[in-house]
């Protein structure tokens, strides 16, 4: 009776940490919203941002969250393609070109909802807006596995580092 009680309690309690893994991720994916501290208690209210803007800010956000997504989706094709030594050369020519086209297309989709709520937004909220990322800056999209996985990946890789390589050169 007692290791039943014992056993409840353990699902019971996987379950909770479950769910609070989940809420947690999801937290990070919701786009920014009226009432959403932009950045130092400034809401996108305070910066005059509209509720036609905050539609605008929501759909190219979920424009980058798509391109996110799709790109996963074709290293995922990418990956298949390497492992399968049966694919011929005209087919992964025309993946390749079918995947950079597509790349492409939403590359020019996003490019256009920035120029278009750029317009329209008020300089402070642009500034805003580019520090957080959700306007270009110039940097890639940040994510919590790529730093952590990226030493992995040189620990397990076959190419050695630029340190680990002979040098030709002879001090001069």
């Amino acid at each position: 009776m007692k290791n039943k009680w014992h056993l409840r309690f353990i699902q019971i309690f996987g379950c909770i940490a479950l769910c609070s893994i989940l809420a947690w991720a999801q937290k990070d994916n919701e786009p920014i919203k009226q009432g959403v501290t932009v950045s130092e208690g400034i809401t996108l209210s305070d910066l005059g941002v509209t509720e036609e803007q905050k539609n605008q800010i929501e759909a190219m956000w979920k424009l980058k969250r798509q391109k996110h997504v799709q790109a996963v989706t074709d290293l995922k094709t990418f990956n298949r393609l390497i492992k399968d030594t049966l694919i011929g050369d005209k087919e992964i020519r025309e993946t390749l070109k079918k995947i950079r086209l597509k790349r492409k297309t939403m590359h020019k989709q996003i490019e256009e909802a920035e120029e278009a709520l750029i317009k329209t937004l008020a300089p402070r909220a642009q500034l805003h807006l580019t520090v957080l990322g959700i306007l270009d800056n110039g940097l890639p999209r940040r994510t919590a596995k790529t730093t952590e996985k990226k030493e992995e990946v040189q620990k397990n890789s076959d190419v050695p580092n630029p340190v680990d390589e002979p040098s030709d050169r002879t001090p001069q």
